[in-house]
């Protein structure tokens, strides 16, 4: 055999010896929750799925424009209102302030939910499920809506969930996952480690108390959940144990070194994907002509910029004036809202493509609400920000990117012109952010193998082996064994005994040395005399 002709053979028998032969799996995906900020990564992730030969079938409120091969829609579009471009500043403000309401975000985020599965379209899939084949697995984003991991239960398939956020401090546990409060806050908290003594203690409650308040508000979920699948399915906090894979949206170059179970699997960064879809021509041409550069505003795809309190916007509209000829690209869902006198240097658009003006090469700062899926890819393509938190993990995301120098962050109810102005000078002035920033990019995508196949893979594994095989022990345990407080209890009991045993045995050394060296004490009749 020639010496190519060798290296040709070798190279083949390596390739088939590491792939990996896995025949097309049933997937089902259910993505009830009706905010598209979410079901943006549980997309990308059946697409990804349908691409590699799986057939998924895909519940959600956002069917697709172009049919895909593979991938079959069950569209829940219309049943309840969209949580897009419908959230103003004022609703917003009564659940994203500095107390938690774990109640609220279940009445928005969880009942309505849950409540969907009195539709027809679950009816039907609950009394007659596919069966040539059968669902292999069952794919659900965790977020509030438990009612939901009773699927996997019901049709006898592994179940795998998808966070979208950070891990929520009350999955923790029931899916085995180790934590150390000292150094890894809690998704609500506004500080990231190293924390000072006040700072943890804050942590340690703010866990304590999220983690209570969902395992107790959630069991609401539990009717819905014994009605339609029957008396014997356990309680939504229970149902937690089931779970046999976590798809989490996390990557340690952004948000810090966090452990985790061989359950919890990071495939941060599985959303950003640049589409086929062009931006509009005068979009593209504003960007192109942006000599100077220009800076992208956006507040995600809940909360409406245009109903922001007008000092706040009077900030707005102030600093992009004399920022020019630095221009500003604002993604605004009803411009028309907006007050007058918007400058001159500034676009708004109802609708852009995220990552295709993120990446574009005269974009120099990111205004931001802090959102996990866009600072994700803001990082992924080196651009720095400034944060303005509104809720949830929000504070906790923005924190992470200060620390590491690619974000400025500010309060939004502080927000003025000076201190407004003063950040966006300060991110177009000093190249630390815009180092800090590519810094962390090149880390986020510099991984063994991408998010995407990442994710395949480990559903895929559990497909294979069953729902147990990256199931921790610690589960199943009760929480005072898990803890280890029996064998703490057990120590200390010891050592209680052991004192106790040095004591008495001091105790009767002394008395015996005493009654051998000591004259007997005189009564008092020998006194007297």
């Amino acid at each position: 055999m020639t010496r190519p002709s060798a290296k040709l053979a070798a190279a083949f028998l390596l390739l088939v010896l590491s792939c990996r032969v896995t025949e097309g799996l049933r997937i089902l995906g259910l993505f009830p929750l009706h905010g598209k900020s979410h079901f943006v990564m549980c997309e990308a992730l059946m697409r990804g799925l349908a691409a590699r030969g799986h057939q998924v079938d895909v519940y959600s409120h956002f069917p697709l424009k172009q049919p895909v091969a593979n991938y079959t829609d069950f569209s829940l579009a219309g049943s309840i209102p969209l949580l897009s471009n419908s959230m103003s500043f004022e609703l917003m403000n009564s659940f994203g302030g500095d107390s938690i309401s774990i109640p609220q975000l279940l009445k928005l985020g969880a009942d309505p939910i849950c409540e969907l599965l009195n539709l027809p379209i679950f009816q039907k899939l609950l009394r007659q499920p596919p069966s040539d084949p059968p669902y292999d697995v069952v794919i659900v984003e965790l977020f509030l809506a438990n009612c939901y991991l009773a699927w996997g239960r019901h049709l006898n398939a592994p179940t795998v969930s998808v966070v979208t956020t950070s891990i929520f401090d009350w999955l923790n546990e029931p899916l085995g996952n180790p934590t150390n409060l000292a150094v890894e806050p809690s998704v609500f908290s506004k500080t990231i480690a190293p924390m000072n003594f006040y700072e943890r203690l804050s942590n340690v409650l703010m866990s304590t108390y999220v983690k209570w308040s969902f395992n107790y508000h959630a069991r609401s979920q539990d009717a819905i959940v014994k009605k339609l699948f029957g008396p014997d399915m356990p309680d939504v906090i229970e149902l937690q144990k089931d779970i046999a894979l976590t798809l989490v949206n996390y990557h340690h170059a952004l948000n810090g070194l966090r452990p985790y179970s061989p359950a919890i699997v990071p495939v941060g960064g599985l959303h950003v994907l640049d589409s086929s879809d062009p931006l509009p021509k005068e979009v593209q041409k504003f960007m192109d002509d942006s000599k100077s550069g220009f800076i992208y505003i956006s507040f995600g795809s809940m909360v409406r910029i245009e109903t922001f309190p007008k000092p706040m916007l009077d900030a707005f509209y102030k600093t992009f004036a004399k920022i020019a000829p630095v221009r500003v690209l604002m993604k605004i869902a009803k411009p028309e809202e907006l007050p007058a006198g918007l400058p001159s240097n500034v676009m708004t658009q109802p609708w852009l493509n995220q990552v295709k003006v993120l990446k574009h090469k005269n974009i120099r700062a990111f205004v931001t609400h802090g959102g996990l899926m866009g600072t994700q890819e803001s990082i992924y393509h080196g651009v720095p920000m400034i944060g303005v938190p509104l809720f949830g993990d929000q504070h906790f995301n923005v924190e992470s990117y200060v620390k590491r120098n690619m974000a400025i962050k500010l309060i939004r109810e502080d927000i003025t012109e000076e201190n407004f102005g003063k950040a966006v000078n300060e991110i177009l002035s000093k190249p630390i952010y815009k180092k800090s920033a590519e810094k962390a990019g090149a880390m986020f995508r510099d991984v063994p193998m991408g998010p995407m196949d990442t994710a395949a893979f480990w559903i895929e594994y559990v497909a294979r082996h069953g729902k147990d095989a990256l199931r921790s022990p610690v589960i199943d345990m009760p929480w005072w064994q898990a803890k280890l407080y029996d064998v703490y209890g057990f120590l200390l009991l010891l050592v209680a005994l052991a004192l106790c045993v040095v004591r008495i045995a001091v105790k009767k050394v002394c008395g015996l040395f005493c009654t051998k060296s000591c004259p007997p004490a005189k009564t008092s009749k020998q006194k007297k005399r």
